[in-house]
């Protein structure tokens, strides 16, 4: 139980730390966002255009619409623009209620990874960062990579979000690799 539990305290502040500098000081997801020279005139069309916080995809069939409609619309779109947006219509800078989240949401990310790597039969350095990669790939693939394919989501989240698994799992199952043998050989 202490094994989990420093483990996965521990590996939650690698993987919090490491949130914190590459969304800050990195600057691996600063080509993310593009900037709008009419942003103002744009921000007034939304508000005064869209009705409730949400997710939005531009142009798109009404609720209701037969599927003969839905697939008239798709090929009305081929080759014309569309938008994803996320609309929100009052901006909260609180960041404290959002750090704590992340915080417990990374707790329970590594309490999970510690779950599956433990249940390895031989329980070795590498394996334990051989699991920490595989179990950030997978959910590198299964979120931003997907997104990509459906939606066209930019290059520039998907590779910050490939750079961000890969050392984010890569400091967590050092940390693991280290940790978890060392002291499965002291219980033994």
């Amino acid at each position: 139980m202490k094994k989990w539990l420093v483990g996965s305290i521990v590996g939650a502040i690698l993987l919090f730390l490491w949130q914190f500098i590459s969304w800050s000081l990195a600057g691996l997801h600063d080509k993310e966002f593009k900037y709008v020279e009419a942003q103002d005139q744009l921000m007034s069309t939304l508000s005064s255009t869209l009705k409730e916080d949400g997710q939005y995809m531009l142009p798109q069939a009404a609720p209701g619409a037969s599927n003969e409609e839905k697939q008239k619309l798709m090929e009305q779109m081929a080759g014309k623009p569309y938008a994803m947006i996320n609309y929100k219509a009052a901006y909260k800078g609180d960041m404290i209620t959002p750090m704590i989240r992340s915080f417990f949401v990374d707790l329970v990310i590594i309490l999970l990874l510690i779950f599956v790597v433990g249940r390895t039969t031989t329980l070795s350095f590498g394996s334990v960062w051989m699991g920490s990669l595989a179990v950030g790939f997978v959910g590198w693939l299964w979120y931003p990579y997907t997104q990509n394919i459906w939606f066209q989501t930019p290059i520039e989240v998907v590779t910050g979000a490939l750079m961000d698994w890969f050392i984010a799992f890569s400091i967590v199952g050092l940390w693991l690799g280290f940790w978890l043998p060392r002291t499965n050989a002291a219980r033994a």
